[in-house]
């Protein structure tokens, strides 16, 4: 046990030292003696994140939900790096799962809204993209409908973070800016105060 700990506080050590390699070396062997150590394995998986082995990395979160299954902020982790990974749906999976372990996991509701809304720019580059023709304009009309879609989707989540976290600004922010697109005039109105008391209170 006190070996262990030695191991895993060099590494730590030699991960604030910005010395990730080395980091990995101790680490290693640390989890080669206590390979069911579920701290150890995340110390190595953020090692690996630094050093840029998503997919080692994303392996080893994936056997520390073998191992710890109820761990909401495991799921969150898998959803952050199948997100910056560009697996869009895989994440939404893992930020579910995160959420339905832990209802009031704000993280995983304001990164879901992303996910969602991040689909809203492909649609703008096509809308900019079309011409004046009767066609292009049917087409226009329905691209708009989608994004009004995809903005109608991601507003339950953001509406919950703001529900668990009055004072979350990047929530309240973004759902001002949806009811302003959507039309939701009273909402929209509502969320001004919210966003304007929160940003004079940050500064």
């Amino acid at each position: 046990q006190q070996q262990k700990e030695i191991y895993g506080n060099i590494a730590l050590l030699y991960v604030h030292q910005n010395k990730q390699a080395d980091a990995l070396n101790f680490i290693k062997v640390a989890r080669r003696e206590n390979p069911n150590d579920l701290n150890l394995l995340l110390t190595e998986a953020n090692v690996q994140y630094k050093l840029g082995n998503t997919a080692e990395f994303k392996s080893l979160l994936e056997q520390a939900t073998k191992m710890n299954p109820n761990n909401p902020e495991l799921q969150y982790n898998l959803g952050v790096i199948a997100s910056e990974s560009d697996h869009p749906e895989d994440a939404m999976g893992y930020y579910n799962q995160a959420i339905e372990l832990d209802p009031n996991y704000i993280n995983a509701y304001i990164n879901s809204a992303a996910l969602i809304l991040n689909k809203e720019q492909a649609l703008i580059e096509e809308m900019n993209g079309l011409g004046t023709s009767k066609k292009d304009d049917l087409r226009y009309d329905e691209l708009r409908k989608m994004r009004q879609d995809i903005y109608k989707s991601a507003i339950p989540y953001l509406e919950k973070a703001l529900e668990i976290d009055p004072k979350s600004l990047s929530a309240a922010k973004t759902l001002h800016n949806i009811y302003g697109v959507t039309g939701e005039k009273a909402k929209h109105d509502a969320l001004q105060k919210i966003v304007d008391a929160l940003e004079s209170e940050s500064n």
